[in-house]
C-alpha cells in the first residue's frame, strides 16, 4: 500500500530541498530561528508536526513565502553559471 503524503510531509520535504539547494548548514538555520536544537531536527525528521507558526518561522529563516513551502510540486533548482572572459 502506497504511503499518502501528508501536508506535513510536503512542507518538511520542501524545507529540506531548499536547505540543500542553498548549501545551508542545518545548524546555521536553527541558530537563525527561534527553535531549540532538538525541536528543529524533529521537525525535519518528521518527529514533530509543523504548525502554521513553525511554517512561518521556517519561511522567514529560509527567505521564501510560506505558500511555497506548502506546494506539493515545488521545484527547487540550483543553477551555477561560469563566465570566462578577458578583462578588456
Amino acid at each position: 500500500m502506497e504511503h499518502k503524503r501528508t501536508l506535513n510531509d510536503i512542507v518538511r520535504n520542501n524545507i529540506i530541498k531548499i536547505i540543500k539547494a542553498n548549501d545551508y548548514k542545518c545548524i546555521d538555520i536553527q541558530k537563525k530561528s527561534n527553535f531549540k536544537v532538538g525541536s528543529f531536527y524533529r521537525y525535519l525528521d518528521g518527529g514533530r508536526k509543523i504548525s502554521l507558526e513553525v511554517l512561518d518561522e521556517f519561511s522567514k529563516v529560509l527567505n521564501v513565502k510560506s505558500k511555497l513551502l506548502l506546494d506539493e510540486n515545488l521545484i527547487v533548482k540550483k543553477i551555477v553559471k561560469v563566465i570566462i572572459k578577458d578583462n578588456n
